[in-house]
């Protein structure tokens, strides 16, 4: 018996959708499999693991170069006088030729022996490995910090994001961040052809509140491979509360994202009179520990950004890929700042907890010169060290995009700043909402500094 057009119709679309869920299916499983198969990476040097299993067996190590006689005295007293005498390279050499005078004799004595100039292990000195766990049993106890299981030391947070996207990722996956965002991110992300997705984070213009959309992130996070994360935020200074950070935690759990938390500006948060802002990473959330790795380092805690002394804590799966980028990409951190760097995580709370004051208070300065020059300065950031803000009724800067009003600010007004187009991608480079509206300050320098850069922003006209 024929069947009528209606139902023919009706019998036709039910075949034809239930071929479009088989093929959704299909490329869902697929999509899935792609995503789970562990990223092809390098296995760690053998040069290095015969200097670790010689130190293991008490062999005499002839196996990798490196030499255990020290470095000529005079390189030794230049870096001594930079550390000690940073001020300029004058200063650092007028330290250098004091110590010299004062430890020529030992350093010269024949037949001295060295170890903290050459290789260390590649995975980070132990002592330096252990005290980070420490920290971390400190200010997250509910975070795997184990000195072999856990922890890679890294040549800085740079390194420490260019590792875990290379061990954690493959070219052609995608990587979703917030904008704005670090410049490194989608940086990285090209280097290793690997696709950024931008989520944009939107201040309100009453009450200065930077917030996203949920359905934005989803479907950022769709068919994504990797989130960075970033809290206290570069540059916005928002700190995400527990409630985003859930909501974040639960859609990386629901469609299987792994993340990497950017967690540099951890100790700077600042107290409001109605609330005193804290530091969660995206670790301790519910179902993120073993997908989620912590990057941080010395550089913006220990106001040792020249040093490159960071790490990854990362679960114990994800550790041996890590590690084996690392060592394949740049050996270790310098062996004689990974020791220095001991005593300072050392410091433990009461050095870490007393960061914040200062920069509150340079903070509070430089934002009430900045609104006094017309810039729009809606809510104080809540962590971090930035300010970031609009320009556009800045009188002298009327008109301009924000590189133009960069140069206008370096070349006529004496002071330097960042283009916000800088922190964001594709069209929202250029929208007047987003990156063509603002510009970012950095209030990370001395008192005296910030008021000379203040009293030059008092001087721009009033008027256009």
């Amino acid at each position: 018996m024929p069947l009528s057009s209606g139902t023919a119709f009706s019998a036709g679309l039910a075949v034809g959708l239930a071929g479009a869920a088989a093929a959704y299916v299909l490329s869902e499983w697929r999509r899935r499999g792609r995503r789970r198969r562990s990223p092809r990476v390098p296995a760690e040097s053998t040069i290095r693991l015969m200097t670790r299993l010689a130190m293991q067996h008490g062999a005499i190590n002839l196996s990798q170069g490196f030499p255990n006689e020290p470095p000529p005295a005079v390189m030794l007293c230049s870096a001594a006088g930079a550390l000690l005498a940073g001020e300029s390279a004058e200063s650092a050499a007028a330290m250098a030729t004091r110590l010299d005078l004062m430890l020529r004799e030992n350093l010269d004595r024949p037949g001295r022996r060295d170890v903290l100039n050459q290789y260390s292990i590649p995975c980070g000195y132990p002592p330096l490995r252990a005290q980070i766990s420490a920290h971390y049993a400190d200010y997250m106890p509910s975070v795997p910090a184990d000195p072999e299981e856990n922890i890679t030391v890294v040549l800085g947070a740079t390194e420490g994001f260019a590792v875990t996207l290379r061990a954690l990722c493959e070219p052609g996956d995608a990587v979703v961040f917030f904008e704005p965002f670090h410049e490194l991110y989608p940086s990285q992300c090209v280097i290793w052809g690997m696709q950024p997705r931008a989520v944009t984070l939107r201040e309100c213009q009453l009450s200065g509140e930077w917030s996203y959309e949920l359905c934005e992130l989803r479907a950022a996070l769709r068919g994504a491979r990797l989130l960075l994360f970033n809290s206290p935020h570069n540059p916005t200074g928002k700190v995400f509360n527990r409630v985003e950070l859930d909501e974040i935690a639960a859609l990386c759990v629901e469609l299987d994202v792994m993340v990497v938390t950017d967690e540099i500006y951890q100790f700077i948060l600042f107290e409001e009179p109605a609330v005193k802002h804290r530091h969660y990473s995206l670790a301790t959330r519910a179902g993120m520990l073993e997908r989620t790795c912590i990057v941080n380092a010395v550089s913006k805690s220990a106001s040792a950004t020249g040093w490159r002394i960071g790490w990854v804590i990362s679960p114990k799966h994800l550790t041996p890929a890590i590690r084996a980028c690392h060592d394949q990409l740049v050996v270790q951190a310098p062996t004689p700042l990974q020791f220095g760097a001991v005593t300072t995580l050392a410091l433990g709370r009461k050095y870490f907890d007393a960061i914040a004051p200062d920069y509150q208070a340079k903070r509070d300065v430089l934002a009430a010169a900045l609104r006094a020059a017309h810039f729009d300065v809606l809510a104080l950031p809540q962590g971090a060290y930035y300010l970031f803000v609009g320009f556009l009724n800045v009188p002298a800067l009327k008109g301009l995009s924000p590189t133009q009003a960069v140069m206008c600010m370096i070349e006529e007004h004496g002071v330097a700043c960042v283009p916000g187009d800088n922190f964001y991608l594709g069209k929202s480079k250029t929208d007047p909402e987003t990156g063509g509206r603002y510009l970012r300050f950095a209030f990370v320098r001395s008192h005296d500094l910030l008021q000379a850069a203040i009293t030059r922003l008092k001087a721009m006209p009033a008027t256009a």
